[in-house]
């Protein structure tokens, strides 16, 4: 679960505090000043552990602690930073010689927190970790497994999800690259939003500013609310597409098994190619082009 409790706090938790939680028996802590002098972007390579990042002015840096049920595990543990390019690299790791699978009794992560300027580029790669990230001026995410949370980023959100799950509130637009089988869910985007491949994952889409581009729909669902502009959607293949108050204009390319829906739209509706799937709609104030036998 993606912890959400304020970095400031946190910072100020002593680490006999800390350790009273679940699975910390043996902990250390981690510290780390960010060196962004010439840095254009800050990459933090999250992998198994937990990260939460609070962007504003002041100091850029990361408190927290490395705990393992196993006290000679905690050496493994380590957070360190590289320029690579116009870039600076974080990474959360452990020592790749001393593999362990973490199971209820055996464990070894980081638990971190930090802030960050809110005038810099964000990434994120998350493997089967957690992470968190508030007011940054633009993100970048490639998530696997795990779970992120963002809010009140300035910018563009650019995003690549497996399995992992992703909330996303408050971006100045979205481009979200590819959806597996895990669920994408945003809302309050500004400007335009635009996705590429939905698989068996479900994706939620509430309140845009401009409009929205869908590429491919699969075996998951999706559902769009409140977008003042136009929507498109360039195939839905078995998952259900929901698309209600609509601004503009929407446009369905080709359409498969699943069934679409279109409520309160304030331009027209047109859905080029249709399989066997049902559409369905109400409160269309333009025309309606649909396939015959539709």
């Amino acid at each position: 679960m993606i912890r959400t409790l304020a970095v400031a706090s946190l910072l100020l938790l002593p680490l006999t505090a800390l350790a009273n939680e679940p699975q910390c028996k043996f902990n250390e802590a981690r510290d780390l000043k960010l060196d962004l002098a010439g840095a254009k972007a800050v990459v933090f390579e999250v992998n198994q552990h937990d990260l939460v990042l609070q962007a504003g002015p002041g100091a850029a840096q990361l408190g927290g602690r490395a705990c393992a049920s196993n006290a000679d595990w905690l050496r493994e543990l380590t957070v360190t930073q590289q320029k690579v390019g116009d870039k600076l690299v974080v990474r959360l790791q452990r020592d790749a010689r001393n593999t362990l699978t973490i199971s209820g009794s055996s464990y070894a992560y980081l638990d971190m927190r930090g802030t960050v300027p809110d005038s810099i580029l964000v990434q994120l790669k998350v493997g089967s970790g957690d992470a968190s990230v508030t007011g940054a001026h633009s993100l970048s995410a490639d998530v696997g497994s795990g779970d992120i949370k963002v809010q009140q980023i300035k910018g563009l959100v650019t995003a690549a999800v497996g399995s992992g799950d992703v909330i996303l509130d408050g971006a100045g637009a979205l481009n979200l690259l590819s959806v597996g089988s895990g669920d994408f869910k945003a809302r309050n985007i500004r400007g335009d939003a635009k996705v590429g491949t939905i698989g068996s994952g479900d994706f939620e889409l509430d309140t845009v500013g401009g409009n929205v581009e869908i590429g491919v729909v699969g075996s998951g669902d999706t559902d769009v609310r409140k977008a003042k502009g136009n929507v498109r959607v360039g195939t839905v293949g078995s998952g259900d597409t929901d698309l209600r108050d609509i601004g503009g204009s929407v446009t369905v390319d080709r359409h498969g098994s699943g069934d679409v829906t279109a409520r309160d739209v304030g331009g027209d509706l047109r859905v080029a190619n249709s399989g066997s799937g049902d559409i369905r709609h109400s409160n269309v104030r333009g025309r309606v082009e649909l396939p015959r036998g539709k």
